[in-house]
């Protein structure tokens, strides 16, 4: 195996191609960076640079090698970067309650826990209501739910993802015969949903929606304890025999994929979701949420950069 430390002195040294400047850069003495390059070249049994007394360049081998080499100092870096972080990192475990209804976050919670091995990423799913209080008890650090953005002294709220919402109707709802099905629709069947004071926040903004303005009193709802030991039977009993309709996201409702339809909004309903947080967070969290921050930018990015059919 090849020492990371002659590694990076052979990439200082082909970008510089001046020994000099190459030791001046490394903090080490002409000499001993010369050293360090016979013994790499020892190890790999090729010369890779050509030197004379007036020039130094890569020959074919180094310049087959620069970047892998590149490559290897930047994984060594990495790595010693998130040595030093886990020695500066408390013992506690990072605790992010994220809501019942929320499945998109799968990907970006593994995605964030395999960049960061030294957090101990402990994982809790919870309604709405449970989550604020939770929070507001410092008993979790996040929360990954449909809760607008407050106040700067009452916490902090950045856009995690923006999640499309599903209909899921009987296998012989009426009025049902292709794979997308429009709100007004939608309004003309009764609507089961999970009781509001579960989640408040999703509970009225579905409603606002469903309702054009109006009001959950214009609908014709059937509210479920979803929390209950029969909270989901009862919800697919209510959908598959009841004629009622229910919402959320796909992840969300593929479960229910077997015995009930899933069909998208056209036009499409989209509605964020938000990681929150209280005052006087730790480290953790803040690189826990601009983790979010960064992946809701790139795939807002990628979106936009998709040419419309």
């Amino acid at each position: 195996m090849l020492d990371p430390r002659l590694l990076r002195s052979f990439v200082v040294l082909a970008e510089e191609l001046h020994f000099t400047r190459a030791a001046e850069r490394l903090h080490l003495a002409q000499p001993a960076l010369s050293q360090q390059l016979r013994r790499l070249e020892q190890q790999v049994g090729t010369e890779l640079l050509e030197r004379s007394s007036r020039a130094v360049a890569l020959t074919d081998a180094g310049r087959a090698m620069l970047e892998p080499a590149r490559s290897a100092v930047r994984a060594t870096e990495q790595a010693e970067r998130a040595v030093r972080e886990a020695a500066r990192t408390t013992a506690q475990p990072l605790k992010v309650g994220v809501d019942l209804y929320i499945d998109d976050v799968v990907a970006t919670l593994a995605e964030y826990a395999s960049q960061h091995p030294e957090v101990s990423l402990w994982i809790s799913r919870m309604h709405e209501m449970q989550g604020q209080e939770l929070l507001a008890a410092g008993q979790i650090d996040a929360f990954i739910g449909f809760t607008p953005p407050v106040a700067p002294e009452q916490g902090g709220r950045v856009r995690a993802l923006d999640v499309e919402l599903c209909a899921l109707v009987g296998p012989d709802a009426p009025g049902v015969h292709g794979p997308v099905i429009s709100l007004p629709d939608l309004r003309r069947s009764p609507i089961v949903t999970p009781a509001r004071e579960q989640s408040p926040t999703r509970f009225d903004f579905f409603m606002d929606l469903l309702s054009e303005g109006q009001g959950a009193e214009a609908l014709s709802l059937r509210e479920i304890d979803a929390l209950g030991p029969l909270g989901k039977m009862t919800i697919v009993e209510e959908i598959r025999t009841g004629g009622a309709v229910g919402f959320g996201p796909p992840e969300t409702l593929a479960a229910f994929a077997e015995e009930l339809r899933v069909l998208s909004f056209a036009p499409p309903v989209i509605v964020s979701s938000w990681v929150s947080w209280t005052p006087g967070h730790s480290r953790l969290v803040d690189a826990f949420v601009d983790h979010f921050s960064t992946a809701h930018q790139a795939l807002a990015t990628a979106t936009r950069a998709v040419p419309s059919a």
